[in-house]
């Protein structure tokens, strides 16, 4: 009885114990794999890598200047020469000139009356002399600023080597009166300086092995002697050899510790420069690979060749900015109160960007600016490191005489780390590693025949032709009518009480088709319509590595059946994807693997919209669709080639990226950092992919990196930023599209009828077309949804206004289509006077009155068409 008692006492105690055991086996199986899952989906996935490429670094020889036996440039020697230039040096300032043989116009890096300056002051009269200037970080993460005249060249730091073409000059930047010997062991075992020895040449190792002595306070060590410690030829002559060999400061460091001495370096900086010939220009350039750090100094920026060109209060022109659509910045304006104009190329890494919002600025979307003169100009434009620029101009009469501008490359990143405890602060952290990149910069001598901005434009956009980048476009007749089309919506929605998103229509396939053919009835053929919402949830919607349309839309058959509309009538349809910016209500994205994070605390980036209260840019006003994070870099050709690979089963013309032509940004994530130039590198790879679906490719407020694979683009700026420095407003970038790429203004729904006016005048002046967004649904419907800010959409509302101002537009530039820009000039009185290579010339009048120009009347406020005899 008591044996059967326990039997039936332990029975289910047992079972009880297999269950729990099942199923934390169960668990622990599942975990595995999803560990294993994690790490080849996640962990292991490296495809962005494919895109990713490496640069050379050329070896120097010994320094040969070339003779001649008259030098052009007075106080220098010729270095080199091709059919158009001449590059000069000065090895006694490392200061290079440009000798132009075609006009006899010669270009210094460095101005050579710098002495004579009555404004600047020692530290100005020094950035005058240098060819860079650095920014760095010391260990204790304090800012410091080295110029390459007082820190390098006036202490003798400096020496040249000749490259093909060219030259470099290396600098060694650093204060050493604390530590003259830099890091040259003042005591060495003698196995170590017999492997040195080994590497330098028979003459060289002689005379090394010369220089030191046994150690008369340290045993078993070798000492560097007392005369040649206080010789600073002597000590260059020694850092030139071990620079030769590659001796690291963590050998230097090693012997010392043998000797039981401290070692305390200065902070110094090894940095080479490199100048080429190239046909008419000079490319100069920082292999950054080749950069050394010491005594915990950090780099965190290069500002190069600031004063290249630089103009001196006696002459007359001006400097070109990529300021918006363009900017001019005339010589000496006399606005010395003014802060300098400075933007970033590409914007602002997001991920370096201050998350509260004062202001709406257009990007600097072009790598370029210029310097023009009276009889020639100097164009520059970024050729490499672009992403990781700003360019900065200043005029005379701030800090010296001089009118510039340069680029200044951003190196590496701090960011904040909070720390918390009895009392929370912030922590500046430094990325470890400098980015490396082949920061290339080249300047363009242009002569006569490329006159002012207008040539300069001219001779940019011959280069990409030449290049394929763009190509003319062969086309006449009227120019397109840009329209964006909301179909699907999301909008907040409650069952039993839960919170859910669901998707609405504001405009089905078949009804955006009528749209369409309303527009046909008017005249208007070239319709251009960006198709939003059409998949995945609506105009915010999930990743696209998959294709879903819902059925309340219409479906694939009339998607297609949109697009056979739109041909009918001579247009296309360009269905929109953002690639980047996830929605944060797609439940479906790994956010915490898969987004960009930032450096300081590895937080996943993610943004939102502007709060009225705050200005923070991380705002959902109560709308989570509107949040969303960045795909990192990384992960992006997962994405991407999945799309690719839906949307090709899809009988659509073309694909308009919301996002991929205008935005680029790194990845801090500590363990597998991504900069921006690398981030660039992948997105070309990325714009190829899709390239080759055989669709045709609608960029947003494109970058000059996607010009290549766009067939129009929306959104363009026609407006620049209203920098106090600037005098005037120019069509630069529509100036280099003109007759190769079709493009729209931004929205102009939002326009009010004065402002209208003006923007009309300003589209005829950059040759834009029209852009509006049309709902068929009454804009009201999206009230409360986070699409409330397009409160002005209905297309029947909307209908009238927008065929009137794109006739009021097609009227003029239907002249043109298709033909260059050839010239651009502002007049006076309020008038600008467009000139197209077809013969046809338009003259546009801001100003409240007629004005008689060239011989014609131009009406106030109006345009007036003409052709060339």
């Amino acid at each position: 009885m008591k044996t059967l008692i326990k039997k039936q006492h332990h029975r289910p105690f047992s079972l009880m114990k297999k269950i729990v055991l099942c199923v934390l086996s169960t668990v622990l199986i599942v975990g595995i794999i999803y560990l294993i899952y994690y790490a080849i989906h996640y962990l292991a996935y490296d495809k962005y890598r494919d895109y990713l490429t490496s640069y050379d670094y050329e070896t120097g020889e010994e320094y040969q200047p070339v003779k001649e036996n008259k030098t052009d440039v007075p106080g220098m020697e010729l270095v080199c020469e091709n059919e158009f230039l001449k590059l000069y040096t000065d090895t006694a300032t490392a200061a290079v000139a440009i000798y132009d043989k075609r006009n006899g116009e010669i270009s210094y890096s460095n101005p050579p009356a710098a002495e004579e300056d009555s404004i600047a002051n020692d530290a100005n009269m020094n950035y005058l002399k240098s060819q860079f200037i650095l920014n760095y970080y010391n260990p204790e993460v304090k800012s410091g600023t080295y110029d390459s005249y007082s820190m390098a060249v006036e202490k003798g730091q400096v020496t040249v080597e000749s490259l093909k073409n060219g030259l470099r000059y290396i600098y060694r930047l650093g204060d050493f009166n604390s530590s003259k010997t830099g890091i040259i062991p003042i005591y060495i075992t003698s196995e170590k300086l017999e492997e040195i020895l080994g590497k330098l040449s028979e003459k060289d190792s002689v005379s090394l092995e010369r220089y030191y002595i046994e150690s008369s306070t340290t045993k078993d060590m070798l000492e560097l002697n007392g005369v040649v410690k206080k010789n600073p030829k002597t000590i260059k002559k020694i850092q030139e050899w071990l620079d030769s060999i590659g001796w690291t400061n963590e050998e230097y460091e090693e012997q010392m510790e043998l000797a039981g001495v401290e070692t305390i370096l200065p902070i110094s900086f090894q940095i080479p420069l490199e100048y080429r010939l190239v046909e008419d220009g000079l490319k100069v350039s920082i292999p950054v690979s080749a950069i050394e750090e010491y005594g915990g100094g950090s780099i965190y920026r290069i500002q190069l060749l600031r004063y290249m060109a630089a103009a001196n209060t006696t002459e007359n022109g001006y400097m070109v900015v990529p300021n918006g659509s363009g900017s001019l910045i005339d010589f000496n304006n006399g606005k010395i109160t003014a802060a300098s104009y400075s933007q970033y190329v590409y914007d602002i890494d997001p991920l370096a960007a201050n998350y509260t919002t004062t202001e709406n600025s257009i990007s600097a979307k072009l790598p370029l600016f210029g310097i023009c003169r009276e009889k020639s100009s100097v164009l520059v434009t970024i050729e490499s490191g672009a992403s990781l620029s700003l360019i900065t101009a200043g005029i005379s009469g701030v800090y010296n005489e001089y009118n510039y501008a340069y680029p200044t490359f951003v190196l590496r990143t701090a960011d904040n780390l909070r720390m918390f405890g009895n009392t929370s602060q912030d922590v500046l952290v430094l990325e470890p590693e400098l980015y490396d990149a082949n920061l290339e910069v080249k300047y363009t001598f242009l002569t006569e025949e490329y006159k002012g901005y207008a040539g300069l434009a001219g001779y940019y956009r011959e280069k990409l032709i030449a290049k394929g980048v763009l190509t003319p476009d062969t086309q006449t007749g009227d120019i397109p009518f840009y329209y964006d089309i909301i179909s699907g919506v999301k909008e907040t929605a409650h069952f039993l009480g839960k919170q859910y998103l669901h998707t609405f229509s504001m405009t089905t396939f078949d009804q955006a088709g009528k749209i369409s053919e309303e527009l046909a009835v008017q005249g208007i053929n070239n319709q251009v319509m960006n198709l939003q919402g059409w998949f995945n949830g609506g105009y915010y919607h999930n990743t696209a590595d998959k294709i879903k349309i819902p059925g309340k839309l219409g479906g694939k058959s009339e998607l297609e059946s949109l697009g056979e509309t739109l041909k009918k009538h001579g247009g296309k349809l360009y269905a929109d994807v953002a690639l980047q910016q996830i929605t944060y209500a797609d439940k479906d994205f790994n956010y915490n693997a898969e987004a960009s994070k930032y450096y300081g605390a590895g937080y996943v980036v993610a943004l939102g919209q502007v709060n009225p209260t705050t200005l923070r840019s991380t705002s959902s006003l109560g709308y989570m669709e509107t949040v969303y994070n960045l795909l990192s870099p990384r992960y992006l050709p997962r994405y991407v080639s999945k799309f690719v690979k839906e949307i090709k089963g899809y009988d659509i013309e073309g694909i308009s990226l919301r996002d991929l032509g205008n935005i680029v940004y790194s990845d801090k994530k500590r363990t597998n950092i991504i900069d921006r130039e690398e981030a660039l590198k992948v997105v070309l790879g990325q714009l190829d992919l899709l390239k080759g679906t055989g669709k045709k490719l609608m960029t947003n407020s494109a970058n000059d990196y996607s010009f290549a694979y766009s067939s129009d683009i929306i959104n363009v700026p026609i407006e620049q930023n209203n920098f106090l420095l600037v005098d005037e407003r120019i069509p630069l970038y529509e100036m280099i599209l003109h007759g190769s790429i079709s493009y729209s203004t931004e929205l102009l729904n939002y326009e009010d009828k004065e402002g209208m006016k003006e923007t009309v005048l300003k589209m005829i002046e950059s040759g834009a077309s029209p852009h509006y967004i049309f709902t068929w649904e009454e804009s009201n419907k999206m009230k409360n949804t986070g699409l409330n800010r397009y409160y002005a959409t209905t297309f029947g509302v909307w209908k009238t206004d927008a065929i009137a101002i794109y006739k009021q537009v097609n009227e003029p530039l239907s002249q043109v289509r298709g033909a260059v820009m050839q010239n651009h000039e502002i007049l006076s009185n309020g008038v600008r006077k467009v000139t197209y290579d077809n013969g046809v010339i338009i003259y546009i009048n801001y100003s409240d009155t007629a004005q008689l120009t060239d011989g014609y009347e131009v009406p106030a406020e109006g345009y007036r068409l003409e052709e060339t005899k």
